[in-house]
């Protein structure tokens, strides 16, 4: 019922962010390895058209994010199929020339590319939906390691050196760990969303009145308080209290005593806006705090409660009426002082007759 500001997930901004921050450092980096190549002897064309187009790429996907936030599963997919082909295409492209070129080894021409293929996957697990995460860290793998490894293990001399020993282990055992690791994240990932629903199911429980819904009185005292230290004077409250409620009680029995409860939460519910307070103050006493109104506005709220109760009758019991009393913040209220001049104006509506509206 009430909304004191606009609640953005926390976990969908921190990914926004993080994505942002992925694709700056992923474009400086290959802008980084793109310099590297070019101040190498001979540089190798592929090196640098793959390098120097992978941090363009990744740097307009950065700008694309940041001025279209809504683009993210997009700009993220289109970064993930960009940075697997910059990757891919060497890793086939080095093994099958090194195949077909005599006195060429794959050791001393590929590029430091399998330690990149790590961090592709890692990221994968982050951005991507469970069932996504594994189709695609699969596919990747496998498009980027099977020449590489193929080769390795068909020439002996080269796998068996310190660079191509660290290649077999990084795209053999390495990947395979980070493949079986995906599974155990997701579950984890659940077991904390699972555990986080509950402590909010716990929280609702402890603040929330089992019976209407309603704040229960310990959360609506801790709402007010944090209110009365930085009040408006032009907010009002209300406190009302249904006519003659035992009687209901003991002529209709307590099931029917506990529907008129509901019922009367409802009718009121529908008329206050989301910034408004709405509790269950104790058994048959509910309390409302108008937000930003002037004295005549609050009275015209009770007003509008109270003709709403009693609108329609409330099956088994008939019609229901209720007793209004109203008080405007005042500079030197405290929340007690000011709950008290409600409860004196309520005590007033009822000494008068009650089913009416009576403002201190």
């Amino acid at each position: 019922m009430v909304a004191f500001a606009l609640i953005i997930d926390p976990r969908q901004r921190f990914i926004r962010r993080t994505g942002l921050f992925l694709l700056l450092v992923s474009a400086m980096g290959a802008g980084f390895v793109a310099w590297l190549h070019s101040r190498q002897p001979a540089p190798q064309t592929l090196d640098l058209v793959m390098s120097n187009g992978l941090a363009l790429a990744l740097a307009l996907l950065f700008v694309w994010l940041w001025l279209r936030p809504g683009s993210f599963t997009q700009v993220i997919w289109a970064g993930f199929l960009i940075a697997l082909f910059a990757i891919a295409v060497p890793a086939w492209v080095y093994p099958i020339r090194a195949m077909q070129t005599p006195g060429l080894t794959l050791i001393d021409t590929l590029p430091p590319m399998s330690s990149t293929l790590l961090p592709i996957i890692l990221a994968m697990i982050v951005f991507l939906r469970p069932r996504q995460v594994i189709v695609a860290a699969s596919v990747a793998w496998v498009i980027v390691a099977t020449p590489i490894l193929f080769y390795l293990f068909a020439h002996p001399a080269e796998l068996h050196s310190a660079r191509g020993m660290d290649m077999a282990i990084t795209l053999g055992p390495v990947m395979m760990v980070v493949l079986v690791y995906i599974p155990f994240h997701r579950g984890l990932e659940q077991w904390v969303s699972t555990l986080q629903a509950e402590r909010a199911r716990m929280q609702a429980l402890a603040e929330r009145d089992g019976l209407t819904g309603l704040y229960n009185r310990r959360a609506s005292e801790q709402l007010l308080t944090n209110l009365v230290a930085a009040p408006d004077t032009s907010d009002g409250l209300i406190l009302f209290d249904i006519d003659h409620f035992k009687a209901v009680n003991d002529t209709h029995g307590h099931p029917v005593g506990d529907e008129v409860l509901r019922q009367v939460a409802r009718r009121c519910e529908a008329l206050l806006r989301r910034d408004d307070v709405f509790a269950r103050w104790g058994g048959e006493e509910f309390l409302v705090m108008v937000r930003g109104t002037r004295d005549q506005g609050v009275t015209q709220m009770a007003e509008l409660l109270r003709l709403s109760i009693a609108s329609a009758p409330i099956d088994s019991v008939g019609t229901v009426t209720a007793s209004f009393g109203v008080a405007l913040f005042r500079p030197h209220d405290t929340l007690a002082s000011w709950v008290q001049r409600a409860d004196t104006a309520l005590y007033a509506a009822k000494a008068s007759g009650r089913d009416r509206v009576v403002a201190d």
